[in-house]
């Protein structure tokens, strides 16, 4: 048994470890902004710093600062090489205690369930509700959300524990792992406010939501009062994404729109398959569905047909699907992607399908989860690097070329509109703002006229923020925007990039 669980421990983690090592350089966008809050942590002596070393655009850094911290305690400086190892190594933490809750809960109701350890883990190990790589921030790039994914998980099972235990034990558990949450992710913060509201209406409880309450209170002690600074700027980043981002943002304002899904027919009539995937995977929460969380629909279906069902586990699928549905159209779009809400039934679903479901079922689930996994897999290796090594090599050559790096402020024209990784593989001032104030970056008609495209007034540019050094992705300098570089000069070229600095 011992050895059993290990084996299938291993294959957990290099599962979800496998597509970083065929494509190490595929690094997510928002990574980069969770490498530097890293960086600047151990910078500022592990201390929260007031800002990220090197956003000269400003902003706090007011985002929960729980998974940097630490992050930099476990892999520091290294944290370049071993980002990718982050997050499957949570993940697998994240399985295995879901292993024994489930034991535990079996054990409990005197459940006989044969194969228990292989059905489980063959079941989590492809569920596509974890391991959609090709979408979200679920791509196995270091990210913050895993952590909170983690915590909030063990809120739930503690609270659940305490109800067919009654060991107080598991509310100081539930607290506890609520307060780290609230420190972490801010979309956990709106997972738990939501789930633990409903989940105290549908328990008949005030169990729930007097634990994340009173986690808010620890979050708080426990930070030495900067949740305080995280509450408030995630307030008005929320009434921003509300009123503004939600109506303007190009990710999320046509999202289950009917003319999305005519156009995704239309792109399907006409053959042009990738577009309509784009549209199916970004736009049509109601199709997509099938395909991004088909275990946790199974598991709701059997669910709603089941007989003796824990009260606690039916709850928490009913309140979720309520959240799905709440989150999948204006005015809530502001509250995150409705399906990421889903992800956190998981190992639910999982004890669902293995309590209620006949052994040849669950392995015809498996089969069709690695069908999709493997079509997942297709779609990651297929699709462009984020930067890619010409990109690394020129940033390489600025950090060993540039020698007064503190007279030096770098921006860059690159598919993603944010500086983030600038700072952290040149060590130069760059041209970014903390995330939580993006909106007001994008509000800024003069540094970004249309949203989500920096000015081409290279010498507003360079009177305003000092930018004397420009990286461009060359396929960007022929897109409608034009660039006028008469008063920089060649720093530095390759096939996919070039760089500029300014003329003494």
């Amino acid at each position: 048994m011992i050895f059993e669980i290990f084996f299938f421990i291993f294959i957990t983690f290099f599962i979800r470890l496998f597509p970083r090592l065929i494509r190490p350089l595929k690094i997510d966008t928002d990574t980069w902004y969770h490498i530097s809050s890293v960086n600047s942590i151990i910078k500022n002596k592990y201390k929260i710093p007031k800002c990220n070393f090197g956003f000269i655009l400003g902003g706090n850094y007011d985002y929960p600062f729980f998974a940097h911290w630490l992050t930099s305690l476990f892999v520091g400086s290294k944290i370049l090489k071993l980002e990718k190892y982050i997050s499957p190594l949570v993940d697998t933490i994240y399985i295995t205690i879901g292993f024994f809750y489930l034991k535990f809960v079996i054990n409990f109701y005197s459940i006989e369930i044969d194969n228990f350890t292989f059905k489980y883990f063959l079941l989590m190990i492809f569920s596509l509700s974890m391991i959609k790589i090709s979408t979200g921030p679920r791509i196995y790039s270091f990210t913050p959300r895993i952590f909170g994914e983690l915590f909030i998980f063990i809120f739930f099972i503690s609270i659940h524990l305490y109800f067919i235990t009654n060991n107080v034990y598991f509310i100081f558990l539930a607290i506890l792992f609520s307060a780290l949450a609230l420190n972490t992710s801010t979309f956990g913060s709106q997972v738990l406010i939501l789930s633990s509201c409903l989940l105290s209406i549908l328990l008949s409880s005030f169990i729930p939501f007097l634990s994340f309450i009173l986690s808010i209170v620890f979050a708080y002690i426990m930070s030495f009062g900067h949740y305080k600074n995280i509450l408030l700027q995630q307030l008005k980043y929320s009434y921003k994404y509300a009123t503004y981002g939600q109506f303007n943002h190009p990710a999320v304002k046509n999202r289950n729109k009917i003319k999305q899904y005519v156009l995704f027919s239309k792109y399907l009539k006409n053959r042009e398959f990738k577009l309509a995937y784009s549209v199916f995977m970004s736009d049509l929460t109601f199709i997509n569905i099938f395909y991004k969380n088909i275990d946790i629909l199974v598991a709701f279906f059997v669910l709603i047909f089941a007989k003796n069902v824990d009260i606690f586990i039916f709850s928490i699928f009913v309140a979720f699907f309520i959240i799905f549905i709440l989150t999948s159209f204006k005015p809530f779009l502001f509250l995150g992607e409705s399906d990421r809400y889903l992800d956190y039934l998981v190992v639910f679903s999982v004890f669902i399908m293995i309590t209620y479901l006949p052994t040849s079922y669950l392995y015809i689930i498996i089969l069709f989860q690695v069908v999709l996994y493997l079509f997942t897999l297709y779609i990651f290796f297929n699709s462009s690097d984020n930067y890619g090594k010409d990109f690394i090599e020129i940033m390489n050559f600025i950090k060993d070329n540039i020698k007064n790096k503190n007279d030096y402020v770098i921006h860059g024209i690159l598919g993603a509109y944010i500086n983030y990784p600038l700072s952290v593989l040149t060590g130069l001032k760059s041209l970014a703002i903390e995330t939580n104030y993006v909106f007001d970056l994008a509000m800024n008609k003069k540094i970004m006229p249309n949203d989500r495209i920096y000015t081409n007034d290279f010498e507003y540019l360079y009177n305003e923020y000092g930018v004397n050094i420009i990286v461009a992705n060359k396929k960007y300098l022929y897109s409608d925007m034009k660039y006028n570089f008469d008063k920089f000069e060649v720093l530095y070229e390759n096939n996919e990039y070039i760089a500029y600095i300014r003329k003494k």
